[in-house]
């Protein structure tokens, strides 16, 4: 990737596929990123949430962005990928994995190269949303998040992981 030119703090970001949409979230957010495992599902929680896995120890509630972000939901397979992050809470950091379709890239992008104003049209991601930037020919919506979980799913999510 080359380095951007416009003005601002330079991030890296892991880029990743939903379907045929791009997204990207700050690499410091990213604990690590592992291949599908049985996930144990559990029941009476949101619809996204697809149950928990055991990493290392560690319980981890797995969320489904495709069904979060409203896209129907697809069967997991070997390629299917889980990126485990941390997410800041109010109080404590919460460790949650989150499934997507492929990773591609850690890119790095100025802060100044973000678009601001394309948010029209992305009713459910505009909440999280930081902006959109043109990269490699493709179009990058770059995600807070922090923000992709409400505070109260926070509590809820890491009620299963506790």
């Amino acid at each position: 990737m080359e380095e951007k030119t416009k003005a601002g703090n330079t991030q890296k970001y892991l880029i990743f596929s939903i379907g045929s949409e791009y997204y990207g979230i700050p690499i410091l957010k990213v604990r690590e990123i592992i291949r599908f495992e049985k996930i144990t599902p559990v029941h009476d929680t949101y619809n996204y949430i697809q149950g928990v896995i055991n990493l290392r120890g560690k319980i981890v509630p797995i969320m489904d962005l495709r069904m979060k972000f409203g896209l129907d939901k697809k069967e997991y397979t070997d390629k299917t990928v889980f990126i485990i992050l941390d997410l800041a809470g109010e109080k404590t950091v919460y460790t949650i994995g989150i499934t997507v379709d492929a990773v591609h890239e850690v890119d790095n992008i100025a802060s100044g190269d973000l678009d601001k104003t394309q948010k029209v049209g992305l009713k459910s991601k505009n909440s999280y949303m930081e902006g959109i930037i043109e990269s490699s020919g493709k179009m990058i919506m770059i995600l807070n998040i922090d923000r992709i979980a409400t505070a109260e799913e926070i509590v809820e999510i890491s009620g299963i992981s506790a």
